[in-house]
Parts: C-alpha cells; structure tokens; sequence
C-alpha cells in the first residue's frame, strides 16, 4: 500500500487515494484545473502533496490532506490510484492552519478560497481575533467579511474585493431589505451623495444580487437589521473608501519590502563565505516555502 521512496533528505511514501480525506474543498477554475493536469500528463508529477496520518489504526481514510487537491483530482483523473505524499504528524485544527499557510504562499491565490480557508479555521475553534492577527487584517474588517460569506453574499464579496463597494456599504446592503436599499439609492441619486459611475455599479450589483440571491436575515450576531439614510451611505462610502485605499497603499508598501528581503536572500545564499559561516553556526537548513521563495520556485 505504502512504498517507501527517498527525496533528498525527506521520505516520500506513495498512498492511496481513496485514503485520502480532503478536510477543506475547495472549487477550481475548469482552465486552471486543464493546466494542471495537462502539465502532470506531460512532465509527471513534480511536487509530492502533503498529508497527516489520522489517529487510530481503523480509521477510514486513514489521512488528512494538509495541501495538493489539485495535484489529487489531477492524478485521479488520468487513471492513477496512488499519488506520492508527504506525511507530516498534525492534528486537524494544525492541518487547516497549515492548508491557510500554502494558500497565502501562492502568488495568484484566490481571496474567496482564502476568506473559505479562514472562516474553517474560526469553524475549528480559532476566534476571529486570532485569524485577524493570522491573516493581517482588522478584526471588523475580518468580521465584516466573515459575515457576508455567511450570509451567502459572493456578489458583494467580490464587489468588495475588486473596491467596487466599499466593505462597510456591502454590510448595510445585506442587512437591508430590498425597499430599504432602493429607497437609500434613490435619496443617493437625487442628493448627490452617490454619482454616475459609482451609483452605477452599485444599482447593478444589487440588481444581480436581487435575480440570483434571496437576501437571507440572519440573528447569529445579535445585531439588529440597520435601515440605510442617505447620509449614513454618504459617510459609509466615503470612510471605507479611504480605508481601502489605505489598505491597498500598506499592502503594496509590505510587497515591495518583501521583494527586497528576497533578493536580499538570494544574494547572501550565492555568497560562498556567508554560506560557510552558516555551517560554522549549524545553520544548516531554511524553512520550505522560504527556500522556495528563494530560488524562485512557487508552492
């Protein structure tokens, strides 16, 4: 079932399958998937995934998968019953936190597949403060977002991810009812509160919202539904306007400096001297997704 294989200095076992337990699904698009399994059909596969033995001896399927749902469903949909693994000793909760890591080190991650990865963690037991911290963001920006997935609120998540609309105007439109949110729009146009493109956007992003999604009143916060005032759209708008704007200004400013650390790194590991004094200092080994940033490669 197990075949012991040797990779450098890491064991690598082939596993089965089917003994295999996807904790946290996630959809991929259909030119994305082609790629990866075009690329394991040419080339073979070139990464081994990542997987934890669960706990007890007849427990079915015997292992969690930490990363590689696509390398999975790749593999299986070209005939094969085994994949190469990895396999790392974690608990559940350390699996999805670890499945959140490989998704952030991705360079075209997906923000719902990461927002997704999040609200499991907060699912197992993390509080929302603690992903907040985790992931870099506020904690009522996190919350905000947090709630809007709950609500099934996909439209206006990508709305929000693309600053379409603001995080804080999403939030009011899903707790409005739908003559709440007309009546708002219509006091934004005739005041000047909300103007050409932007009333555009928004009128058609409620519009979509109201033909494919049935807005859904939810207590699990204890909040109250809010009616929306012109003004309070005014200042929603105008507030989590800046604060994006803000947020993308730190976001690219932590990229750049990253950009610099890397390139700094790359240079010092090329020098024969500062790799010798490493070895004098038992400073023999980096972390993998480092390394691999290192040298280029992307997980």
């Amino acid at each position: 079932m197990e075949d012991d294989l040797q990779q450098g200095n890491e064991e690598i076992v082939e596993v089965l399958l089917d003994d295999i337990r996807v904790l946290n699904p996630r959809s991929r698009g259909r030119l994305q998937h082609q790629a990866i399994v075009a690329n394991i059909a040419a080339v073979g596969l070139k990464r081994p995934i990542t997987v934890s033995r669960r706990m007890g001896t007849d427990i079915s399927p015997r292992y969690d998968l930490v990363c590689g749902q696509g390398r999975i469903e790749a593999v299986r949909l070209l005939g094969h019953k085994s994949i190469p693994a990895r396999i790392v000793e974690q608990d559940e909760r350390s699996c999805l936190e670890m499945s959140l890591v490989e998704n952030v080190a991705r360079r075209n991650h997906d923000p719902m597949e990461l927002l997704r990865d999040v609200k499991s963690l907060i699912d197992s037991g993390y509080s929302t403060e603690e992903m907040a911290d985790k992931v870099g963001l506020t904690y009522g920006y996190l919350h905000s977002l947090i709630l809007l997935l709950e609500h099934g609120e996909e439209r206006l998540l990508h709305a929000v991810e693309c600053g379409a609309v603001p995080i804080g105007l999403a939030v009011s439109i899903a707790r409005s009812d739908e003559a709440e949110v007309q009546r708002a729009l219509a006091d934004a146009y005739a005041d000047g509160t909300l103007k050409g493109r932007q009333l555009s956007q928004v009128r058609r992003l409620i519009q979509q919202r109201q033909k494919h999604h049935t807005v859904q009143k939810s207590g699990k916060h204890g909040e109250p539904d809010v009616p929306m005032s012109t003004e309070q759209l005014r200042k929603i708008y105008i507030k989590d306007s800046e604060a994006h704007q803000l947020l993308e200004k730190k976001a690219d400013l932590v990229h750049t400096r990253l950009i610099i650390i890397q390139n700094a790194l790359r240079a010092l590991f090329q020098d024969d001297t500062f790799m010798a004094l490493l070895g004098r200092e038992g400073l023999t080994s980096v972390p993998k997704v480092l390394d691999q940033q290192i040298r280029g490669e992307h997980p």
